[in-house]
């Protein structure tokens, strides 16, 4: 039995170009922005288990948002033919770039 073309893909196709992939990023970075957020031994300042969790978790699902963005269109422009070793370097300055934009935007707030 031959697999069929018309097959539809397992989640909405956003487009070619600078989309294409997203929601696989999307997911990918939402829950490395959770696992970390949620785990970090930092002290926030805020007082209360329940709202520390949902603090770090709305900081992760945000982190995780900004990054799948940012990696979405570096990896869609810069490494259009999927080259492994470019996509674990964008991954890394991904990750750098965002992190000092967040970590920059809460010290100033």
């Amino acid at each position: 039995m031959e697999k069929s073309d018309s097959a539809l893909p397992p989640w909405p196709q956003v487009g070619a170009g600078l989309w294409t992939r997203w929601w696989g990023y999307l997911v990918r970075w939402l829950v490395f922005g959770v696992v970390v957020g949620v785990f970090q031994p930092v002290d926030d300042g805020v007082n209360g288990l329940w709202q520390r969790l949902l603090v770090r978790v709305a900081l992760g699902l945000a982190f995780g948002l900004v990054a799948a963005t940012v990696f979405t269109l570096a990896e869609n422009t810069l490494n259009a033919a999927r080259v492994r070793w470019k996509t674990g370097l964008l991954v890394v300055l991904t990750w750098a770039i965002v992190k000092a934009l967040f970590v920059t935007a809460l010290a100033l707030v």
